[in-house]
């Protein structure tokens, strides 16, 4: 019999995560945040226009939309925030950038040099990595498979998957769905009330914790709450880390 397994995955390591791991503390939910080691206490915002955020260096109230924070932790901040046992820290490219023109020595120098840098920050081999804008090439693939990570995850946006299964032996992982999809509360019920087959299944859920922020339905706090609540109620689901998926 085949286990159902729930995992989440933030980007960035803005301020929101303190947050996002309070609630994943109380409910007993387990999951990675993935860190550039280039950026941080770097402090920007992100203009949330009602449909999508852009990245913003500063404020321009000439400019439609709502401003949130984008403030990256500290080095300090970080080590002692995601130093949590619920909590497994992956890369996500020293600087962040895109990733799908980058050269085989650019690739080596943004994934090698965050891979190694946050294993000795944390104290543990890093093992993942999430793409930033779900960007990369083959350059990438080679810099991440040559300094130790074993998975790199996509992002996806408002497309409702056809099931939950998983394949541990992929390097590239596809998640269920996004915190801001509208659809995923009634696809976590789904999940939930399935029973359980013969292969493993997984509900695999990333955001960025300044969506939080946005003062919307899905994108505030009480949209991760009610969706860890009802795992945390679930019965058969365990929760893990995405490097426990693969361990």
């Amino acid at each position: 019999m085949g286990r159902k397994l729930f995992t989440v995955s933030y980007d960035d390591g803005t301020e929101q995560d303190f947050r996002i791991i309070e609630l994943m503390e109380r409910y007993g939910i387990k999951g990675t945040f993935n860190l550039s080691s280039g950026l941080f206490g770097r402090k920007s915002y992100i203009r949330f226009t009602g449909e999508r955020g852009r990245s913003a260096a500063k404020k321009d109230e000439s400019l439609p939309g709502k401003y949130v924070d984008h403030f990256i932790l500290s080095k300090a901040e970080a080590v002692k925030l995601y130093s949590h046992p619920n909590v497994e820290v992956a890369s996500h490219g020293t600087h962040h950038l895109i990733q799908s023109n980058l050269s085989s020595e650019e690739a080596r120098e943004e994934i090698t040099r965050d891979v190694k840098t946050l294993s000795e920050l944390f104290g543990y081999q890093v093992v993942g990595h999430a793409f930033p804008k779900d960007t990369f090439n083959d350059n990438v693939l080679d810099a991440l498979k040559s300094s130790g990570v074993k998975y790199a995850r996509r992002a996806c946006h408002h497309k409702k998957p056809n099931g939950f299964t998983f394949d541990k032996n992929s390097f590239i992982i596809m998640p269920t769905c996004s915190q801001l999809d509208p659809f995923a509360e009634d696809l976590l019920r789904e999940f939930i009330s399935s029973p359980a087959g013969d292969d493993d299944e997984v509900f695999f859920m990333w955001g960025h914790g300044y969506e939080l922020d946005y003062g919307t339905a899905q994108g505030s706090y009480e949209r991760p709450e009610r969706l860890f609540k009802m795992v945390h109620e679930a019965k058969d689901v365990c929760c893990v880390t995405n490097r426990e998926l693969f361990e």
